[in-house]
């Protein structure tokens, strides 16, 4: 018989691999949900296998890394904090990495990338400058709830959420600082950023939101619940969880070749080995042929347009990265092999997790019209909700013309400045429209952060910019 093979339901997915038989043990004996707690183990999984270690080239021209965002649905005491706390004992060595919460999405290029004088720089003779080195090749983003990831996306300028959906991809991360001595470039291959975070249904919203960008279709949704869970606390499940680390560990780069791929920027631009050898090979993972035949299936569609819309369109990457990352987990004694078991896997896994953001927005969305309902009845609604959209209104406007500004700059620079010289700030106010003027200076200010454009300095002292030399 010929067609697709057999999906995996719910118990086949926990029964056929004694790794997941584990999870599910020790998640139900510790009392917390194996859904949340294999999520969460697969973002620290991801975050020990080495930025080298990637998925192969299905589509394109390149292999993509193995990047993966979880989102922990339940509301308030429900556990999420528990099923990432049982997923540090599960898997406690992160290899020297420290948990951290994202500032902005210029500080995350700090986890990575710093800067340090030139060797022979005695700190007297200051022009030999500094040179860029790899900080750290691995970060785990942990966000106890998606209110404060929220507050941090939705100000004014705020880079971040490109910046994390540029990590989820692995494309180079930092921007092109006007002083050479500050700038902060991570290149592709050269690090691994997974974020881990809270989600209660109420605030869904901050990720479903954002479904334009592809940011919450890039997530592993997980939930806190376990239907199946027993009445009477069973016991701890026998014998160890086999998961090691160390030889993850045995493929990773070293920091002497870790630091020539930041210095040279990309792989690419790295000085060939004196056998002409790569100087920065990857260790691509082998899948079975069925994931290339439905990775060609999922392009032809993108090119004919036939993709449904919605928020399953990087459903399949996302079930290729968990199939890798579950591979990975199994630890067999050919590591970076996928099996056609490991992808059956993944997609149910996948499937259930766009079951659970279904059912986590919609939940959140009836949550809302259930206190908009309690807000008319209580015969306030009329005036305070008048004044909501009104605000809303406002700054959704204030978004969208500092937003032309920003996309306005680049082009007309492009345009009028092609030798990069710089254009007097004057000019670039006198051609925009009156009404866009007010946020020239503050898109000014996202293109710099960003390393977009450049300062320079007039012949009176005057402000100038121009498209920053790449």
């Amino acid at each position: 018989m010929t067609g697709e093979p057999q999906l995996m339901n719910e118990e086949e997915f926990w029964q056929s691999s004694a790794q997941r038989q584990y999870i599910r043990g020790y998640a139900r004996y510790t009392r917390t949900s194996p859904d949340a707690v294999l999520g969460a183990t697969l973002a620290r999984v991801a975050t020990v296998a080495p930025p080298n270690v990637v998925t192969p080239a299905l589509v394109g021209a390149y292999p993509s890394g193995l990047a993966v965002y979880v989102a922990v649905v339940g509301n308030s005491g429900d556990g999420k904090g528990l099923a990432e706390g049982v997923a540090r004992k599960l898997v406690p060595d992160l290899l020297d990495v420290g948990e951290t919460l994202p500032v902005s999405g210029e500080g995350l290029a700090t986890l990575f990338a710093g800067r340090r004088p030139l060797p022979g720089n005695d700190g007297e003779n200051r022009s030999r400058g500094t040179e860029l080195y790899c900080v750290n090749q691995r970060a785990l983003l942990s966000v106890p709830e998606i209110g404060s990831l929220g507050a941090t996306m939705g100000r004014t300028g705020s880079t971040l959420e490109p910046v994390l959906l540029s990590a989820w991809s692995g494309e180079p991360l930092g921007g092109q600082n006007v002083d050479e001595n500050k700038r902060l470039r991570v290149p592709a291959y050269g690090y691994r950023l997974n974020l881990i975070t809270g989600v209660q249904p109420a605030n869904a919203g901050i990720l479903a939101d954002r479904d334009g960008s592809g940011l919450p279709q890039r997530f592993l949704w997980c939930t806190t619940r376990d239907l199946g869970a027993p009445n009477t606390r069973p016991p701890q499940p026998t014998g160890t969880f086999t998961f090691k680390t160390d030889r993850l560990k045995e493929l990773q780069p070293t920091s002497l070749t870790l630091n020539v791929l930041y210095s040279a920027g990309a792989r690419e631009r790295m000085p060939l080995l004196e056998n002409g050898g790569d100087p920065y090979p990857l260790h691509v993972m082998r899948y079975p042929d069925e994931v290339y035949e439905a990775a060609d299936r999922d392009r032809v569609m993108a090119l004919h347009d036939q993709r449904p819309d919605g928020m399953n369109r990087h459903s399949l990457l996302l079930t290729i990265r968990v199939a890798g990352l579950l591979a990975i987990l199994e630890q067999r004694d050919d590591l970076l092999a996928v099996t056609l078991d490991d992808w059956k896997a993944a997609q149910w896994l996948v499937r259930h997790s766009i079951g659970t953001r279904e059912r986590c927005i919609s939940e959140g969305r009836r949550m809302c019209n259930r206190k908009r309902a309690d807000r008319i009845a209580d015969g306030i609604e009329s005036k305070t909700l008048g004044q909501q959209m009104a605000e809303e209104r406002r700054e959704r406007e204030q978004q969208r013309r500092l937003q032309r500004c920003v996309d306005w700059i680049p082009g007309y620079l492009q345009d009028k400045d092609p030798n990069r010289v710089g254009v007097p700030v004057g000019t670039l106010r006198n051609d925009l429209t009156k009404a866009d003027r007010p946020y020239l200076d503050k898109a000014i200010d996202v293109l710099l952060q960003s390393g977009v454009i450049e300062k320079r300095q007039g012949e009176r002292g005057g402000k100038r910019y121009a498209l920053a030399d790449m």
